[in-house]
């Protein structure tokens, strides 16, 4: 008999069995699992990423508008002294009338271009007053006065706070008439200044009391127009703001202290300034836990949750 050889293409074809079949499954799972493991480990580190630089952004934009503030600290345009040495809340007749800021700080003080910078140590001495309790967080209060580098001509609002400077001294006012120094001892040239006037603390939100969730950021209060302090957001995400004032010591060094050991004499002294600034995240982080204590200029912070956080530092000479 003569056998008949099947082409190959017509043998029946093999498949797999259940057990390859499971087995190419399983092995497949733990590809797409690495994989997915990968993919939301690089998401995480990515959003982790944007979120550390948010704190970064935030804290040195939030840096640097305080160092600009405290680099014009005590700024008096062409005058060479304090004179009068007052409060605007105080006339000083006849150059210049008694000048009322709406919600003002500390009407004893307001405008004193002498006091230059003041502060208190992680305590609001102004609950009673412009920034009321519910506005404040924690940390220290800054105050920085001096007179805009940017001289100004008439016409004058009435609005506003400005300073007739002279070489002798000078004079502050609201417009539209500017004090005649006719007859004084304060010679020409004469240059105008608006007045500036800052108050920075923490409050406890960013937009207002009613967001969710409430993001502390760092707010001032600015001497502008009413004249009034007006409040203005500095910078979001900052929970704590620590400052040490370098007061000039008689053997020619400068001592770093908090505002509570600063003698009241010695303000006019400070020399420099440390700011530490705390940022946090507005929004926690499931899988992170931070129970850190942070350091902040000699007073320690500690916390216990979610939230990322970033410390920042700065020490700013004072030119004035």
């Amino acid at each position: 008999m003569t056998r008949t050889r099947l082409p190959a293409t017509s043998r029946p074809q093999r498949g797999f069995t259940l057990l390859e079949l499971m087995i190419a499954m399983t092995i497949s799972l733990f590809i797409l699992s690495a994989l997915a493991a990968i993919v939301i480990g690089a998401s995480n580190t990515s959003r982790t990423r944007d979120r550390a630089s948010d704190l970064q952004i935030n804290g040195r934009y939030a840096i640097e508008t305080i160092r600009r503030d405290l680099q014009h600290a005590g700024y008096l345009g062409i005058s060479s002294l304090f004179f009068p040495d007052q409060p605007i809340s105080q006339a000083n007749l006849p150059l210049s009338p008694v000048i009322t800021v709406t919600n003002v700080c500390d009407n004893a003080n307001v405008g004193k271009l002498s006091q230059r910078i003041w502060g208190s140590d992680d305590s609001n001495p102004y609950s009673a007053t412009c920034i009321p309790a519910a506005n404040y967080l924690r940390g220290d209060v800054l105050v920085v006065r001096g007179l805009d580098p940017n001289s100004t001509t008439g016409p004058y609002s009435a609005t506003t706070v400005y300073y007739k400077s002279a070489y002798e001294g000078g004079a502050p006012f609201v417009g539209p008439t500017e004090p005649d120094f006719t007859g004084t001892n304060k010679l020409p040239p004469y240059v105008n200044f608006p007045l500036d006037e800052s108050v920075y603390y923490i409050a406890p939100y960013t937009a207002s009391a009613t967001e969710v969730p409430l993001v502390p950021a760092l707010w001032r209060l600015r001497l502008g127009t009413g004249p009034a302090m007006i409040p203005e957001l500095v910078a979001s995400g900052v929970e704590n703001m620590q400052i040490r004032y370098g007061v000039f010591q008689t053997n020619n060094t400068v001592s770093y202290l908090t505002a509570s050991n600063v003698p009241a004499s010695d303000w006019d002294l400070i020399r420099a300034v440390e700011v530490t600034l705390l940022m946090r995240g507005a929004t926690p982080e499931p899988d992170y836990q931070n129970n850190t204590t942070y350091n902040l200029s000699g007073t320690n912070y500690a916390v216990n949750d979610n939230y990322p956080r970033l410390v920042l530092s700065a020490v700013m000479q004072q030119r004035n």
